[in-house]
């Protein structure tokens, strides 16, 4: 799980360098990158994945991930899910990207991301749909649901059936801003911050989200439920982290055991 692919530092961030050798790492090694549909079919015993198979996901839709992450990923041939919050995307031109040879659009660090989105100028920050179009028509990048708002309903509404209400707005405007756009029905649906519970998961569940991706750091097998896939977060260190992480968690008893003993990835 990646969020930033950025020069400028700072939360949540790797560097175009680490993105980088994070990438040529999987490609070298002969990994498969699968799309979401594939990941999901998996998970529900109708798709034979390659044994060195990973889903490479970005949360939130920065507009660094089309500058520096999108490039990377074509020139090496690879696939990657952005789970996008579709109520900050905007129309307009696509900006230029690292594989272009142009100037660059100003990509800020996390703490800055936020607060221009506060201030009602994702634009700045955020991609823009045709970015979303473009990437998406080349069979590089997917994108998929963040929800439309990105808000945390159990903090801000008390009364559990009004909040059922506004989450399925907020997912169901989601749903149909991606199929406007894009033309397909989105199945794969990421909480924001995590955070769910059954409520929030029958809702989601009943609007057509039959995959909802977490933070929980667990391996993914084919007895994971859909409705709990877990992720690890991808950090600003070597592709050797990146090459551990992987053959860790490639075995069932591994895994389980480093999670116990590092308490997580």
């Amino acid at each position: 799980m990646y969020h930033h692919v950025s020069p400028n530092p700072g939360l949540v961030t790797v560097s175009p360098a680490t993105f980088t050798d994070h990438m040529s790492y999987l490609a070298r090694a002969g990994y498969t990158t699968l799309t979401a549909d594939q990941f999901l079919g998996f998970l529900q015993g109708s798709y034979q994945a390659p044994a060195k198979s990973v889903l490479i996901t970005f949360d939130d839709g920065y507009l660094d991930n089309y500058v520096y992450a999108y490039p990377t990923l074509r020139s090496l041939g690879l696939h990657a899910v952005i789970f996008c919050v579709t109520g900050w995307l905007s129309d307009g031109a696509p900006r230029y990207h690292a594989g272009e040879n142009s100037a660059l659009p100003n990509c800020p660090d996390h703490r800055a991301c936020k607060q221009a989105i506060a201030a009602g100028r994702a634009d700045d920050v955020i991609m823009r749909w045709s970015e979303i179009e473009r990437m998406a028509l080349d069979g590089t990048i997917e994108a998929h649901s963040h929800t439309h708002s990105h808000t945390r309903w159990d903090k801000t509404i008390g009364n559990a059936h009004e909040r059922s209400e506004r989450l399925a707005k907020d997912l169901s405007d989601s749903r149909q801003s991606l199929f406007a756009h894009l033309g397909k029905q989105s199945a794969h649906l990421c909480w924001p911050q995590g955070y769910f519970d059954n409520a929030y998961q029958a809702v989601a569940t009943r609007l057509g989200f039959v995959a909802q991706y977490t933070t929980s750091q667990h391996l993914n097998s084919r007895a994971t439920s859909p409705d709990q896939i877990g992720r690890f977060v991808a950090k600003d260190r070597s592709a050797n982290w990146l090459a551990t992480r992987l053959f860790l968690y490639s075995s069932p008893i591994l895994g389980s055991l480093y999670q116990r003993i590092r308490g997580g990835f």
